[in-house]
Parts: C-alpha cells; sequence; structure tokens
C-alpha cells in the first residue's frame, strides 16, 4: 500500500498544516507502510489506554483521526475511530464507569468514519454522561466528534472549529504509471484541471460539508444556517470566543471537571468489575499522567503538613475509595435486610389501616354505609377512587324497615269474628252461688 494513493484518495476533515504533515508521510520516497517500519527497526503501534479518576473513565482523543487501527496511524501518532470506538463501548458496559470524558487534542482526520462514531456517541449520551474536554485544538472532524457529546469544556487556549471538508486530488510523480479508464465510466477519474470535472469533485466536497454542518447542528441542538453563519465558516475560534459563538459550553480544566463529574455521581460501582477493568488499562494507576493525580479529591500540600482528615469528606472518599464505599453498602444491606423487611411489612399495614378508617370516616360515607363498608374491606380502591364512587351513589333510605313476615301480614288483613264471653250482670255473690246449687240439683242447670 502507497502512502500517497491513500492520502490523496481520502476526503479530509482536518486543519491545513496537519494534513500538510500527513502528506509529507506520504511523499516521502513512496515508501511502502512495510519499507517504513523495516528501517524504524521496531513495531509501530499506538494503543489508546482508558484512564479511569474516581468512577470517571477518560479517554484521549489525540493527534490525527483515521477510520482503522494500522502502522500509518502509529507513524502519524493518531488515533483510529475504530479504537475509540471499542474503548467508548467497554466504558459504556462497564458498571465502575459512572461517566465518560473525551479528552480531545486533535486537528481532525478522515471524514470515513467520523460520522459513524459522532454518532454512536450521541446515542450513547442517554446512557451515561458523554462530556468532551478540549486542552488544545477540536479542529475540523476533532469538533465533529466534540459536537456529539452532552456538553464540551475547553481550556482558556483551545482552538474549535474549522468547520469543512477538504479533498486532495494530485496525480502520482511515478511517471511510469497509466490508467486506462473503461469507456463505460466517463467520471470513474475525473481531472481537476478539467472545468467540468472539477465541478463534480467541488460537489462532492459540498455534500460532505453539508453532512458535517448537519451533524453539528443537530448535536448543539441548532439550526444549519446558525451553524454556517456562528461557527467560523471554517476557521478557528478560540476560548471564550467559542464559547460565546456557542461551539463550547464552558471554560474550565480538566480537573475541575473530573471533580464535578465524580460529585454528581448517585451510586457505587461493583468492586470486582472495577478491578477487572483497571487491570487491562495500565496506565490507570499513573498519578503523574497529564500533571494531576487520578482521584477528583484535594491533593496534600508536598511538604506532608496538612492533616489527611482534614481534607477528608464523602466525595473524596466515594472519588478515592469506591471499593471501600461499595462494600460497607453491601455489608449493610445483609445485616440489615431483616429489618427493612419487616419495616415494610408494618409500614403497608399501617398504610391500609389508614384507608380503610378514610373511606368509612369520609363525608360520602353518610347514608351509604353498606357501600362503604365494601369498598373499605372488599376493593384495594385509593380513597380517592372510593369516595367518587360513593358520590355517584344513591344514599340508602331513611324509612324504618319492616320485620313482618309474610303470614303475619296475611293474617292481618282478614276479617276474624269477635268471640267474647256472656255479659253475666249478676254478681258472683254467695247467696247467688247456693240458688244455682239447688237448681242444679232439682235437674236443672246452673
Amino acid at each position: 500500500m502507497r502512502f500517497w494513493n491513500y492520502a490523496t484518495g481520502t476526503p479530509w476533515a482536518m486543519t491545513e498544516p496537519s494534513l500538510d504533515t500527513v502528506l509529507t508521510i506520504a511523499k516521502r520516497e513512496q515508501d511502502s507502510i512495510e519499507a517504513i517500519t523495516e528501517r524504524l527497526g521496531r513495531p509501530l503501534e499506538h494503543s489508546h489506554q482508558i484512564t479511569m479518576y474516581g468512577q470517571t473513565a477518560v479517554l484521549p482523543v489525540t493527534g490525527p483521526l483515521f477510520r482503522y487501527a494500522n502502522l500509518f496511524t502509529a507513524i502519524s501518532g493518531a488515533t483510529s475511530y475504530e479504537v475509540l470506538a471499542r474503548e467508548l463501548g467497554q466504558a459504556l458496559d462497564n458498571p465502575a464507569v459512572q461517566s465518560i470524558i473525551l479528552d480531545i487534542d486533535s486537528p481532525g482526520g478522515e471524514v470515513n468514519g467520523c460520522a459513524e462514531l459522532a454518532n454512536l456517541i450521541y446515542q450513547a449520551r442517554e446512557r451515561k454522561p458523554i462530556i468532551a474536554y478540549c486542552s488544545g485544538d477540536a479542529a475540523s472532524g476533532a469538533y465533529w466528534i466534540a459536537s456529539s457529546c452532552e456538553r464540551i469544556v475547553i481550556s482558556e487556549t483551545a482552538s474549535l472549529g474549522s468547520i469543512g471538508v477538504v479533498g486532495i486530488y494530485k496525480r502520482s510523480n511515478d511517471a511510469e504509471q497509466f490508467e486506462i479508464v473503461s469507456s463505460q465510466s466517463p467520471f470513474k477519474r475525473l481531472d481537476p484541471q478539467d472545468e467540468g470535472d472539477r465541478a463534480r469533485l467541488q460537489s462532492r466536497i459540498d455534500a460532505l460539508a453539508e453532512i458535517f454542518i448537519g451533524a453539528v447542528a443537530k448535536h448543539r441542538g441548532l439550526d444549519p444556517p446558525i451553524v454556517k453563519a456562528q461557527f467560523g465558516q471554517g476557521d478557528l475560534l478560540i476560548g471564550a470566543q467559542a464559547v460565546a459563538q456557542g461551539l463550547a459550553d464552558s471554560i474550565s480544566t480538566l480537573d475541575q471537571t473530573l471533580q464535578e463529574l465524580n460529585n454528581q455521581q448517585t451510586y457505587e460501582s461493583s468492586p470486582a468489575t472495577a478491578q477487572g477493568f483497571l487491570s487491562s488499562n495500565k496506565e490507570a494507576d499513573m498519578p503523574d499522567q497529564h500533571n494531576r493525580q487520578p482521584q477528583s479529591g484535594t491533593t496534600p500540600e508536598a511538604s506532608g503538613s496538612v492533616d489527611p482528615k482534614a481534607s477528608l469528606s464523602l466525595s473524596t472518599l466515594k472519588a478515592d475509595h469506591p471499593q471501600l464505599i461499595q462494600a460497607l453498602h453491601e455489608e449493610w444491606t445483609q445485616a440489615n435486610a431483616g429489618a427493612v423487611h419487616t419495616q415494610s411489612i408494618e409500614a403497608g399495614r399501617q398504610q391500609e389501616r389508614e384507608r380503610i378508617a378514610a373511606i368509612l370516616d369520609s363525608d360520602t360515607a353518610e347514608g351509604r354505609e353498606s357501600l362503604a363498608r365494601h369498598l373499605a374491606f372488599a376493593t384495594d380502591m385509593s380513597v380517592d377512587m372510593a369516595t367518587a364512587a360513593m358520590s355517584a351513589a344513591p344514599k340508602q333510605s331513611t324509612s324504618p324497615v319492616s320485620h313482618t313476615s309474610g303470614f303475619e301480614s296475611a293474617m292481618a288483613q282478614m276479617n276474624n269474628p269477635a268471640i267474647e264471653p256472656a255479659d253475666e250482670s249478676a254478681s258472683d255473690d254467695a247467696d247467688n252461688i247456693a240458688q244455682r246449687i239447688a237448681r242444679y240439683s232439682r235437674g236443672g242447670t246452673l
């Protein structure tokens, strides 16, 4: 594979000086990648490392950007979209990571693959906070990636913008090379020196630039005309000017951004997964990387005169010792599992008692006592639903309830004869009784 063929056949979203560097490498004696590798006498590798600071994963995005990781990316100290996407997936899938920072210092790079990575980041924002921190350049393709993050934080001297696409069309210096193109494909090999062919090439570049601008507008929540008018029109904007024009959200340092993210964490990571994650990223324990300590808490003074207890806080404890916090949380949960369960049951019972009492004692239950008892004891209706149901129901009748049986009702309607004893006006004194006995003894009646 020839560098020249690769470099001149690819659209670039890159600043001019960096693109010149790539082309300079491409023109070096028309060497193949293998030839340069042999001359250097060592493998050309450029593996990125995910660095953990508290519960925030920092992914470097540095140097020129290419779609695939190969020896060409290693020679130019580049980042590949392929490797970056893989590392992003690891950070998203690992529960030890609560937030992600893309540490960007890049002039941009290859258009091919940039849109796919930006879309991946844009969709991943729903899973975890993803912040772009731009310490140096976030130009062209690098800004395309930065714009897809939830927020863009920059240093005072950061350069943002260079939104646009460049196409390099040059003939090879090899005079012995000949090409014969099929006659059915007149536009397969376009000549930039031909006016018609140049117009076709220009339309390709313009179409890619429209996609670039549209993506930035979508990511930043703006309309494309605003991006075209305010985002530099291909120029680079520095620091506060970039924030004022909407290319970035704030100016800060990486340390402050890390501390802010770690202080916002609401749940702890798993010690097992965190240990496995860090073991595969050996640079995570290097305290001097980027001239900062791998934690978000305050750093004691070099003299050692600062009492370590004075700077101890919940936020620093979470950031510096997440495994300890997790172990304490699990131990407390196991020790209090029974009590928590009992409390939950009692709380449920109390709520049910309060619900029943509220239904029976409500104003709408008056005159609807039977319905109120049914709703309170036989259903799980809320108080509001039960009172609404009782309000829609008629009240019970207030007339006294008859307890007369059907037989008694029928007998009450019949006209029965009056049976009364004969009226005996005579008194039952001793003389009268004696006379009656005398009559009976003579064969008479009493």
